[in-house]
């Protein structure tokens, strides 16, 4: 007996040990393969540059291969699989069952006599001590077919609350590459001109200061000359630094690699900024329209309508219908096969209790929805008129920016003859010329900015630049239809709303 007992005990011992779970941290050799992998996959399976960027090739390329943008498609099939799923468990329960069952010895019985006590019968049975047995059983209840209907109508709704997180990331997207192409614009085509000129204004600031030391000229003018130099070197070298960093946020949202050289392709002439025609009145209707996240919010208010349904659904009672075929290998029965049917119904009479708490908790997150809705409605309100006023911002310092560039450059080409007929001073071309290049970058600066700040109001509206599957289009294509559509929005010819009818929806009161 101990001997069965050791035994007993060291199968238990063997069988929690096997099954105790310790960490296993990912090793540095899987890290670094894993880490090669993501590298090569990141940058595979796309279309190669091989000419320079548009704007609109450049944000059909960040609509394409943009990861942000990658993960809300992949989210999106994702939803559509669980709706599949959702709309299976709709289906009544179809099961099919098989075995087989033996015993060590009969399953023999007797009776007594209940009056008497004394055995009637002597023992028998009407069971092989082994045999096999199956069934194939449907079974509808109708309290999960309820449930599972709610539930799929949830789960439908929940794909379309993936296309409107699709809708805002490239509502953003849309927004950082107007931002980082014109600033990447900028600098391919200035910063070659501005390290010379910068060269030359340090040169000439030391210029000044041994003219300074040795009392050529007037100390107060000449340091006023470099006072002004410095603060123009100033602006030159923090533009400079903006303008660097422009590329690489540029080829993170167009992923390419950071080292890559792609080039954008240059207009022959800078283009006047866009004109918004639109009033802060039109943007607000349209943003709470067509803004994402408010889409966003009325289906998770029809979720939680549904929610309402699914809880209503409970406290009722559950009426099951069981239909079944069977076999069984008894050699006692007479019949082997046999049809079964029935109905049965049950009620949880607890639920009577905690039906009404939870209706009101359920309707409770109907109104918190609404009023989280109200909040964001606020929240785009005020995003749209502090982008609009930062567009008015942008366009009126591109409008100075504009004609102080124009009175720079007609100063230095004043200097520059001056010098060449009568050899003027070297130091005041030298500023002029610094001067010049300096309004001129903020001049490309404040397009920039008032591209930028039509990128915040186009991204606070929700407006979509294209719609539909992009996986399967070209790059190309995707830029014609891109050009297309923004073209028409500079030119202020925006999305309108639709007419309002006179029968209201009721497409959210239906769930």
């Amino acid at each position: 007996m101990s001997f069965y007992k050791n035994v007993s005990l060291a199968l238990i011992a063997s069988t929690l040990s096997s099954c105790s779970i310790t960490p296993q941290p990912i090793d540095a050799q899987s890290r670094l393969n894993i880490m090669l992998s993501d590298q090569t996959e990141i940058y595979s399976h796309q279309e190669p540059i091989t000419q320079p960027l548009t704007f609109y090739d450049t944000l059909a390329r960040a609509l394409k291969y943009n990861f942000d943008h990658r993960l809300t498609m992949m989210e999106k099939v994702l939803q559509d699989s669980q709706l599949e799923v959702a709309t299976l468990n709709m289906l009544p329960r179809l099961a099919v069952d098989a075995g087989y069952m033996g015993r060590q010895n009969e399953l023999a019985s007797s009776s007594t006599n209940v009056a008497t006590g004394v055995q009637s019968l002597a023992p028998s049975t009407s069971q092989d001590t082994s045999r096999g047995v199956a069934d194939l059983a449907f079974t509808w209840n109708l309290l999960d077919f309820g449930t599972s209907y709610f539930q799929a109508k949830q789960q439908a709704d929940r794909i379309l609350i993936a296309q409107e997180r699709r809708r805002k990331v490239i509502n953003n997207l849309v927004k950082e590459v107007l931002s980082a192409y014109w600033s990447t614009n900028i600098a391919e085509r200035l910063l070659p001109q501005l390290i010379p000129v910068l060269t030359q204004a340090e040169e000439a600031l030391k210029l000044s200061k041994a003219i300074g030391e040795d009392r050529l000229q007037p100390v107060v003018g000449i340091l006023e000359y470099q006072r002004s130099l410095l603060r123009i070197i100033a602006q030159l070298k923090k533009l400079r630094a903006d303008l660097n960093s422009a590329k690489p946020k540029l080829a993170g949202l167009i992923n390419v690699p950071m080292n890559s050289n792609f080039v954008l392709a240059h207009p022959e002439q800078t283009p006047e900024a866009p004109v918004l025609k639109a009033t802060p009145a039109d943007l607000e209707s349209m943003g709470l329209f067509f803004r994402p996240e408010l889409r966003e919010e009325l289906y998770q208010e029809r979720i939680s309508r549904n929610e309402v349904w699914k809880e209503l659904l409970k406290a009722m009672p559950g009426l099951t219908i069981p239909l079944s075929a069977n076999w069984d290998s008894n050699s006692f029965l007479v019949y082997s096969t046999w049809m079964e049917a029935s109905a049965r119904t049950t009620f949880n009479l607890v639920n009577l209790v905690s039906a009404p708490k939870t209706w009101k908790t359920a309707e409770t997150q109907v109104e918190v929805g609404k009023t989280r809705r109200k909040a964001l409605s606020i929240a785009a309100v005020v995003q749209i008129n502090i982008g609009y006023q930062q567009y008015l911002k942008a366009l009126d310092g591109y409008q100075s920016a504009s004609e102080l560039s124009k009175i720079d450059q007609s100063l230095f080409k004043a200097i520059s003859n001056n010098t060449e007929v009568d050899a003027g001073s070297e130091l005041d071309r030298i500023y002029a010329a610094t001067s010049a290049l300096a309004s001129q970058l903020e001049k490309e600066q404040s397009l920039a900015d008032v591209y930028t700040a039509l990128g915040n109001i186009y991204a606070s509206i929700g407006l979509d630049p294209v719609t539909g599957i992009i996986e399967h289009v070209t790059v190309r294509a995707l830029s014609v239809q891109l050009e297309k559509t923004l073209n028409r929005w500079y030119a202020g010819d925006l999305p309108k709303l639709p007419k309002i009818s006179t029968t209201p929806s009721q497409g959210l009161i239906r769930g």
